[in-house]
């Protein structure tokens, strides 16, 4: 019997429920700051890709502009089969990518145009507002539709 030790109650091996339990609340706490960091950087993205259409849109209707002495009605006309070659992606005709609704409005003027671009689900999918016109220059609002009153994105 010389192999074979007996145990005693104090001498247990494994974990306690207590230390299970704070185990998985750590482990609990360090995945919902993942989610969250995943999230925000999601949102960033989206916006980056706003802001870079938004771009894209307003060169396209210039391009559009220098053609034709006036810039295009509606987005439509960027597109095939209107356009060979085409101004602008079929999705961005739509009005709608990676999150983002454009809302494209041609002045009463043939000189002047406004764009914008809103999140399609606020805090979701983007938390910022932009604002574009003939001047290609971006305004940025947090509280709502953005317009040519608010900061400047450089």
């Amino acid at each position: 019997m010389r192999g074979i030790r007996r145990r005693r109650r104090g001498d247990r091996r494994g974990c306690t429920l207590i230390e299970i339990l704070v185990v998985v609340a750590i482990i609990a706490m360090l995945a919902s700051l993942a989610t969250v960091q995943v999230l925000r950087a999601r949102i960033v993205t989206h916006e980056q890709l706003a802001l870079a259409s938004l771009r894209h849109i307003t060169k396209a209707c210039h391009f559009f502009f220098l053609a034709n002495q006036q810039f295009p009605m509606d987005l439509t006309v960027l597109g095939p089969p209107t356009s060979n070659p085409p101004y602008l992606d079929a999705q961005l005709i739509g009005g709608q990518k990676q999150g983002y609704q454009f809302v494209y409005d041609r002045t009463a003027s043939p000189t002047s145009f406004t764009l914008l671009a809103n999140p399609v689900t606020p805090g979701s999918t983007g938390v910022r507002y932009f604002y574009t016109d003939q001047t290609l220059v971006i305004h940025v609002s947090e509280a709502g539709p953005s317009g040519p009153g608010d900061p400047i994105i450089p």
